[in-house]
């Protein structure tokens, strides 16, 4: 199964249509996750996680982590807000430091940064931006994907104006080649 998460907070936006566009080149068993619906609290950095296996915090990203460990590929979409990521992905990858530390996965290089149970999964990153700041956002994308040593299949920075970029063909026909790519890595 994959994974689509999308940190925009407009389910019509022009990311939703990017990560819908990867799933559906993908052509797998797939399911779409906004991070608007989930509710995610912001990372206090208090580490009870460290010490307690998991986040203290009941909220959406206590069904959302097992639905990581589990998927096989993620597509990960944010926009462009002042040449970051949403306020929305931005919590998400806060509390994304949880998953260390749930005795899943391979041992990170250091101790303290307990396991890495997403590494060597596919993943494909996407931004869409009216202007400008595409390359940042997909940069700190790339960066949090790293972190956790998953693989990068492919990204894309969709510079759409203020239109709609369904109306963009070859826009969206990168997006479902970044599909493609994705169901490769899969084998499949």
């Amino acid at each position: 199964m994959i994974l689509g998460l999308c940190g925009s907070g407009r389910k019509e936006g022009n990311t939703g249509a990017l990560v819908e566009a990867v799933l559906q080149g993908a052509g797998s068993q797939s399911e779409l996750i906004w991070l608007i619906d989930l509710n995610i609290g912001y990372c206090t950095g208090c580490m009870r996680c460290a010490f307690e296996g998991t986040c203290w915090q009941q909220d959406g990203m206590t069904a959302l982590y097992r639905k990581l460990i589990d998927c096989d590929a993620i597509v990960f979409g944010s926009p462009c807000y002042y040449g970051n990521v949403s306020g929305l992905f931005k919590s998400f990858m806060d509390r994304s430091i949880a998953l260390g530390y749930m005795g899943i996965g391979k041992e990170a290089e250091i101790a303290m940064h307990g396991r890495k149970p997403l590494a060597g999964k596919p993943a494909a990153i996407v931004s869409a931006v009216a202007g400008h700041g595409a390359d940042s956002v997909l940069a700190i994308m790339e960066s949090y994907v790293g972190y956790g040593e998953m693989n990068i299949v492919g990204k894309l920075g969709a510079v759409a104006g203020m239109d709609d970029v369904r109306d963009k063909k070859e826009i969206m026909g990168q997006a479902r080649e970044l599909g493609i790519k994705l169901r490769q890595a899969l084998g499949k």
